[in-house]
């Protein structure tokens, strides 16, 4: 069977040969009706949406997701779209899966509910029974659904080409919708193919076994193809049914602890994470809480990992200029950036945020007028960091309904604060400080040839200088003294990498088993940085009581 991107490429090159296809002529046709020409709001937006079906449905939910290309009021109304779709028949449901399986359903499945569990545009899902007695959730693919929606994507491709059909006061938006139209393109060609979910599910089982009481549904890969997904079947009490999970004797606000930092390790140690934790994919089962629903995840690089994890670190310092870096980080730059305005926001939101309660503080809302700000300053960040922020704002909420005193804030501070002393990110602090003082250590032995050739082209007229400066007596001390320190400093970081290195030989003489020419570069390593401390300590002193330097 042709996969999405396969359709799409087919329907964009007949596009070059057709003006209007059938489904263009459709879509103008609506768009005449709603006079999109002349402006567009975020009502509207949804109006045209529902409109042009349930594939564009999906898409305006997708588009709520990227506050840093739309702005809040149509991010909040796109929320509000809802896949109101009729069910298949069972009949046409059976005829899919036996297309999918190349045989019959009877091969697999004992029984098939005929009443589905949920309907939606793409798929719907139905409860069933496997041959040996196990019960499991069906998830079928709707017929031509892959087709409609790569025909839908070329069609959107086409008439970003044709016109442009916003206000000036929306050209902001219209300048990145090739961008969003890219981004659309690879998230459906994930939502139609479900092997993408069920290596979803596999991989996110693997990393939840590290958290206690926390699951997310069995996955079936033999049963499963990329139009059939079979799962197990998961019953239990929705999270945000608090009267009946206190009846069952659930300490709900455990649970949502619980819940929160679950989240937390999925993003901050893990980087792939549940990108729709709404209620309804959140079953408390017994004593244990199921996350289903994998069709939408986030996935972080190890680069935006680390720069999520140092964003939250200069949110729990106060630290402004760490927050801009990371920020600044995970963007793009779609224009100019002024970057001292930047951190003049950066640190009137962390002062803001400084006087609140730490209880007070929602990281959602946070996040999103971080995302604002770097809107205003044509920087756009990566899709999966704006996904992290709409799932941080749809906790958030759920946790409003089900624990209103339980703070994300503090849980993600907690968090940050333990991974300081972590093992495997003390690591990495050390292997970064031992690579860039092995960086200054090369840089300090190149300066004085790259000083002899800067000198020679000096002498032979290949370099000019020219102007009159005329430098304090007090200044000039006060840089021999730091460039003194400085190579001092240089020096001892050379001994201490050197006498690493030569701990690892079997050089001889050995001190209790270690190279005695080791043990020497280490004790000098350690009396040249006390030398210099002392030096730095005493020049301060000196200079506090306005005395000379030396």
């Amino acid at each position: 069977m042709a996969t999405f991107r396969e359709f799409l490429r087919y329907k964009e090159l007949s596009a070059k040969d057709k003006t209007f296809s059938p489904r263009m002529k459709e879509i103008m046709h609506i768009m005449r009706q709603h006079h999109v020409a002349q402006g567009m709001t975020p009502q509207k937006a949804v109006a045209v949406l529902e409109a042009l079906g349930p594939t564009y449905v999906k898409i305006g939910q997708l588009a709520s997701n990227r506050s840093d290309i739309l702005p809040k009021d149509y991010c909040e109304a796109l929320e509000k779209l809802h896949d109101n779709v009729s069910p298949m028949g069972f009949d046409e449901v059976l005829a899919c899966i036996d297309k999918s399986y190349g045989h019959s359903y009877r091969e697999v499945f004992a029984e098939i509910d005929p009443v589905p569990l949920g309907a939606a545009s793409i798929a719907q899902v139905h409860k069933a029974k496997l041959l040996d007695g196990t019960v499991v959730a069906v998830k079928v693919r709707r017929p031509g659904v892959v087709e409609q929606m790569a025909d839908d994507v070329a069609m959107m491709k086409r008439l970003l080409a044709l016109g442009d059909f916003a206000t000036t006061a929306h050209k902001d938006i219209i300048l990145n919708l090739g961008g969003f139209v890219d981004e659309l393109e690879r998230t459906t060609a994930d939502e139609v193919d479900f092997t993408i979910e069920l290596n979803n599910l596999l991989r996110f089982r693997k990393e939840l076994k590290t958290q206690p009481g926390v699951t997310c549904p069995v996955p079936y890969p033999q049963f499963s193809t990329d139009a059939v997904l079979v799962e197990e079947y998961v019953t239990g009490t929705e999270i945000s049914d608090v009267a009946a999970l206190k009846q069952q004797g659930v300490d709900v606000k455990a649970l949502s602890k619980q819940l929160i930092q679950s989240y937390v390790t999925q993003v901050l140690d893990n980087g792939f994470f549940h990108a729709d934790p709404h209620s309804g994919n959140l079953i408390v089962r017994g004593k244990q809480l199921v996350w289903i629903d994998l069709g939408m995840v986030g996935t972080l690089s190890g680069s935006e990992r680390m720069l999520v994890n140092r964003m939250f670190r200069s949110v729990a310092f106060n630290n402004a200029y760490e927050l801009m870096e990371a920020v600044l980080g995970l963007c793009s730059a779609n224009g100019p950036v002024d970057e001292g305005l930047l951190l003049a926001k950066m640190d009137h939101l962390l002062a803001e945020y400084g006087q609140a309660d730490m209880a007070n503080i929602n990281i959602g809302e946070a996040f999103q007028e971080v995302i604002e700000v770097l809107r205003r300053q044509s920087l756009i960040m990566s899709p999966s960091v704006t996904m992290l922020a709409r799932g941080f704002v749809t906790l958030e909420g759920l946790l409003t309904e089900i624990a209103p005193d339980t703070s994300v804030i503090d849980v993600v501070s907690q968090h940050v604060m333990k991974q300081l002393f972590d093992p495997r990110y003390v690591g990495e602090k050390a292997t970064t400080f031992m690579y860039n003082s092995a960086e200054a250590v090369g840089s300090a032995a190149r300066l004085p040839t790259q000083l002899s050739h800067a000198l020679a082209m000096l002498t032979r007229g290949q370099v000019s200088v020219k102007g009159n400066l005329t430098v304090p007596e007090d200044a000039l001390a006060t840089v021999y003294v730091a460039a003194g320190r400085l190579s001092l400093a240089v020096m001892a970081a050379g001994l201490f990498l050197g006498s690493a290195i030569l701990c690892t030989t079997d050089m001889a003489p050995k001190l209790l088993g270690v190279p005695f020419l080791g043990v020497l570069g280490f004790v000098g390593a350690f009396v040249l940085s006390l030398y210099v401390l002392w030096k730095t300590l005493r020049t301060r002193h000196r200079y506090v009581n306005g005395q000379s330097l030396e």
